[in-house]
This record gives C-alpha cells, sequence and structure tokens, in this order.
C-alpha cells in the first residue's frame, strides 16, 4: 500500500494494528474504524478532504465514524467531508451533516450547505421480472426459477439470494434432484457464504467451464462485498438473515427478515456488470413499491453497543446519551452498554473511563469482556494462553463446516476435547497447528479450518504488541488450566449459568436473569452438563443456546465480582 515517489512517501495506511501514517503524506487509507489518537490527530487536525466509501452499509463502525466527523466539522468547519454510496438515501445524509441555522450563524468560516452530487454507473441496464402473487416457499421458487432461465435464456451464470447456509444447502440438494429427475444438464451449483472453506470460495472465482452455466447461491455477502464475474441474471429471494441484540434478555437473535429497496437495488445491479442483464425477484411489484422499505435498519439499532460505547468513551465523549447520530440507538441498548462496562471496572461512577483498567480495555479492538480476560491473565500468569483464547473468539469458527460427515466431524473434535470445555479445547486445536508447522493438510485431516487458523495467528500476533505496549508482560501458566478458567471468569463473570437441578434435558439458568438456556450442541460440553459454566455469547434459534463454554467454580464468580453479585449472594451462589 505504501508508495515511493522521489524520495517522498505520497500514501499511507491503517489496518488493524499496522499503521504507517504521517503527517506529510498526500494520501492515506483507513479500514475499519481508527483508534480515537489517529482520528483526532491525523485524519481531524491535519486531513483537508476526508472521503467515507460504502456508506449505505450502516456498520457501527460508519455510524460512529460519521458521527464523529459531524462533531470534528463544527470545529473545523473547511473540512471537506465526502459520503459516497450507490445506494443511500442522498437527502437524509444531507440533512444529518447539515448544520442549524443558528448554528452556522455562530460559526465561522464557510457556512455552505452540503451538496448532493449523483454519478451515471457504469453498468449496463438491467431489466426486472416481479412474480404476480407471493411465493410460499421461496427455495423451491428459486429452483423453479434458476430451471426456467436455463431453459429459456441465453448463456450466463446465475447469481442466487438466499439467507443462510442452511437455504443453500438445501437449494443446491433441490436443484440437483430437480436436474436429474426432469434431464437437464449444464449447471454448476457452487456455494458462497461466510466460513466458506477456501477450496469451495476457489471454485466461485473461477472460470464457467464452456458449455455450463454456473448457479452461485449466495448469501448477502454478493450485494456489495465482491465482484463476480459473468454474472448476467439474479434470483433475488427478498430475504436475508440479520442479527437483532434484545438488551433485555442479552440474547443475539439471528433473523430471516426482508430485504430493503436498496439491498434489492445492489441485487439487482450485479446482473449488468459484463453485459445486459436481467433480475427475477420472487415478491410482487405492488410490495416493492408500497411495502417494501426504504433502507434497512442499521447495525447501531440492532446491536450490543458495549464496544461502541467504549469507543466513544476514549475519545473523550462522555455525554453518549447527548451524542449525534445519524440514527439513534434504543436507550435501552446504551443503558445496558454502560451497565455492563461499569460493572467490569471499566467506567467508574460518574461514567468515566477508570485508570489504568478502563484506558487499557480501550486500547484492545476486542470485546470489553475479551480484554478484562487479557488484563485479568496478567496477574493469574496465563497471558500466552488467554490471548491464543481471545484470537480464536475473535473468529467465527475455526471448524470446517461439512455437510454430510458430521460424525468425522465429531471425532476430530474428541481429539482435541478438554474436561474444561471450549476455551481449552481451542488452545489444544492451536497447539496441534504449530506443532504441526502449521500445515494445512493436518487441518484437513483433523477438519479444522487452516485460513481460520492463519487468522488467529495473525490475530494473536496484533494482540501481543497490544499487550507488551501496554507493559503487560507475556506468561504462560504451564498447563494450569484453573488459572485459565479464573482469567476467563474475570472476563465473562456476567455470563454465569447454573444446571437446574434434576433437569433431565440439560436446561440451565442464567444466574443474573434466570433465563433458561442450553448447551450449544456444537460445544464439547454438550451433554456433559457440569453444574457450573461462563459462556462467550448467547444465540436463539429453536431454544437460547449458550456457545463457546467453560466449567468453573461458583466461588470464583463472587472472587471476581462482588459488587455484581452481592443480590444473589445469598440465593443462587453458595458460600
Amino acid at each position: 500500500m505504501s508508495v515511493w515517489y522521489a524520495e517522498k512517501k505520497l500514501v499511507g495506511y491503517s489496518m488493524c494494528d499496522v499503521r504507517t501514517m504521517c503527517r506529510s503524506w498526500e494520501l492515506s487509507f483507513a479500514f475499519g474504524l481508527l483508534r480515537g489518537s489517529e482520528l483526532c490527530t491525523h485524519f481531524s487536525l491535519f486531513s483537508s478532504v476526508i472521503m467515507v466509501d460504502e456508506a449505505h452499509e450502516r456498520s457501527l463502525s460508519t455510524d460512529i465514524l460519521l458521527g464523529l466527523l459531524k462533531k470534528i466539522q463544527r470545529r473545523r468547519p473547511e473540512l471537506r467531508i465526502i459520503i459516497s454510496s450507490a445506494t443511500i438515501e442522498a437527502k437524509s445524509m444531507a440533512a444529518f451533516f447539515n448544520t442549524s441555522k443558528k448554528r452556522r450563524e455562530q460559526e465561522q468560516g464557510p457556512t455552505r450547505e452540503p451538496a448532493i452530487l449523483s454519478v451515471e454507473g457504469r453498468g449496463f441496464n438491467v431489466e426486472i421480472f416481479y412474480v404476480d402473487d407471493p411465493v410460499s416457499d421461496y427455495v423451491r421458487a428459486v429452483i423453479s426459477t434458476v430451471l426456467s432461465i436455463h431453459d429459456q435464456e441465453r448463456t450466463g451464470d446465475i447469481l442466487v439470494f438466499l439467507t443462510g447456509q442452511d437455504d443453500i444447502d438445501a437449494a443446491i440438494q433441490l436443484l440437483t434432484e430437480e436436474a436429474q429427475s426432469s434431464g437437464k444438464q449444464g449447471l454448476v451449483a457452487v456455494p458462497l457464504y461466510s466460513g466458506l472453506p477456501r477450496a469451495d470460495q476457489d471454485l466461485v472465482f473461477s472460470p464457467t467451464p464452456r458449455g455450463k452455466r454456473k448457479v452461485i447461491f449466495s448469501t448477502n455477502i454478493a450485494e456489495t462485498s465482491l465482484t463476480l464475474e459473468g454474472i448476467v441474471y439474479v434470483v433475488d429471494s427478498g430475504f436475508s438473515k440479520q442479527r437483532f441484540y434484545n438488551p433485555i434478555s442479552d440474547i443475539e437473535n439471528l433473523v430471516v427478515a426482508p430485504i430493503s429497496k436498496a439491498s434489492a437495488r445492489q441485487r439487482a445491479g450485479r446482473a449488468g456488470r459484463v453485459r445486459p442483464g436481467k433480475c427475477f425477484r420472487l415478491y410482487t411489484e405492488d410490495y416493492f413499491a408500497s411495502e417494501m422499505s426504504i433502507v434497512g435498519i442499521p447495525e447501531i439499532q440492532r446491536s450490543n453497543l458495549v464496544s461502541c460505547v467504549i469507543q466513544l468513551k476514549a475519545l473523550g465523549i462522555d455525554n453518549i446519551l447527548g451524542f449525534d447520530w445519524p440514527a439513534s440507538p434504543s436507550p435501552e441498548a446504551m443503558i445496558r452498554a454502560l451497565e455492563i462496562l461499569y460493572s467490569l471496572g471499566v467506567l467508574d461512577d460518574d461514567a468515566k473511563l477508570t485508570s489504568p483498567t478502563g484506558f487499557q480495555v480501550a486500547e484492545f479492538p476486542l470485546d470489553p469482556l475479551i480484554s478484562k480476560m487479557i488484563l485479568a491473565s496478567c496477574e493469574l500468569g496465563c497471558t500466552e494462553e488467554i490471548i491464543t483464547i481471545a484470537a480464536t473468539l475473535s473468529i467465527q469458527s475455526i471448524w470446517i463446516p461439512v455437510r454430510g460427515v458430521q460424525k468425522e466431524l465429531d471425532e476430530a473434535k474428541l481429539r482435541f476435547a478438554a474436561a474444561e470445555g471450549d476455551h481449552v479445547t481451542f488452545l489444544n486445536v492451536y497447539k496441534g497447528f504449530i506443532q504441526s508447522n502449521k500445515s494445512s493438510k493436518w487441518c484437513h485431516k483433523n477438519f479444522v479450518n487452516y485460513h481460520a487458523m492463519r487468522k488467529v495467528i495473525e490475530v494473536r500476533e496484533q494482540l501481543k504488541r497490544i499487550t507488551q505496549r501496554l507493559g503487560i508482560g507475556l506468561k504462560s501458566c504451564e498447563g494450569d488450566m484453573q488459572a485459565v478458567r479464573k482469567a476467563i471468569t474475570a472476563g465473562f463473570f456476567a455470563n454465569a449459568s447454573r444446571l437446574e437441578p434434576f433437569s433431565h434435558n440439560g436446561m440451565y439458568k442464567t444466574v443474573r436473569t434466570s433465563q433458561e438456556v442450553y448447551i450449544h450442541p456444537s460445544s464439547v460440553l454438550f451433554r456433559v452438563n457440569p453444574k457450573w459454566i461462563v459462556y462467550h455469547s448467547l444465540v436463539s434459534t429453536d431454544r437460547q443456546y449458550m456457545r463457546n463454554v467453560i466449567t468453573v467454580d461458583p466461588s470464583w464468580l463472587t472472587e471476581a465480582a462482588p459488587h455484581f453479585y452481592q443480590k444473589q449472594m445469598h440465593s443462587s451462589i453458595p458460600q
């Protein structure tokens, strides 16, 4: 990324923990949200123009950045901000940055209102088709549409938008069966979703064999994140999976929800990249015109805001509730985030960052619960093990999701399974990977995702640099897993659950809210059902499941957070 010209560095960048930026450089790229110190110095003080791309995605980082830029521009009215997007509601974004008339009179410098510029795209024309009546089974409707395209349309690959891996696997199986029974040939079905093994990813981007038609079944990852060559036809189911966080129950639900008009336009645009294309929408034109929402729900209105709040606190923004957001988060989610940070000792009674704990936690690009776990590991002498666990928890999954070989996958997990739980199991996998000299063959043999493990090593190195910068010594517990479990408890004490007495179906109840929860089937402790555990996260499907669990001694909970469990001291937790 860095460019040298005439003995002068012109381009710098900031990505993860790698940063090469200087005041004299003419152009700097930033990937993801900047650390507070950078945003408040290099970019806000020295930059004359700041450009935010892909603003329509409305991620947590995007909304925080837009709010901060608006705040910075009030102090630096000469700063030019460019917001670029293919589908964003330009008028609402312009209104957000347009300060009130009274404020403009008070401020010095330029007082121009935000300008809206429209640049025509270079894509080809896309013809849109709708169904006459709502479909009852969108997976079957997708297959019917794909077969119809294959029969009646010219050559060209097909991109199908579905909600997730389960729908994609079911659709591929159904298409294979339908094609075989009807004698249709020439279709090559490939999946595309996050967590897909590298070999399957290569099939998506490989050229389509001569005389064949590729059918890519994808999640919304193909809306904006990827460019797929050869796509001429798009089949839009009209749905996607979205995460919704409930601050009352502290549960994150993965919900199949209707897409917005902005997403629908993004999907249709995939068909017009190489030549005029066609988009087949499996919903009615009337629904699109009158019922479909214009834009999706911003991530900040459906997410856990703990990491968001600590980032703003680290920037010195104490009045979180008064912060100017492009879309206001719910008060319940904000209050819940403040409660969690206070219980971790990250915020004091005045809701300011504590010293040194609060400022140290803010330095890690992690969930504050994981950051607190790392800080606790310093005192317990197990930092080496804990940063490995932290790096693994930052990855979606280190296991290869392979259909039809669940028995073999379970057997592979047993080779690494630890009686203490999933976190220690992750340690065993990491050790095996390092001892194999980071072998891809070893990973394939043990159903471990090779690229995920490479990412774990990369994140671990990043965390190692941060801990060293904070003066945290890197120590190993030399196999003392009790120290590791205590460190995990220090960060996740609020996520404790107790097995219900006489429970025959493995039902637990959370200590804090008495919710009924169960160990996720992917855990090594599934069906083992130890009496006391702490979990990393809760997900809701047919039940409320605890993911990534580890056994604990209940006395560690009151030891780690007596202030948090003072009401439960004489009831749920035995003395």
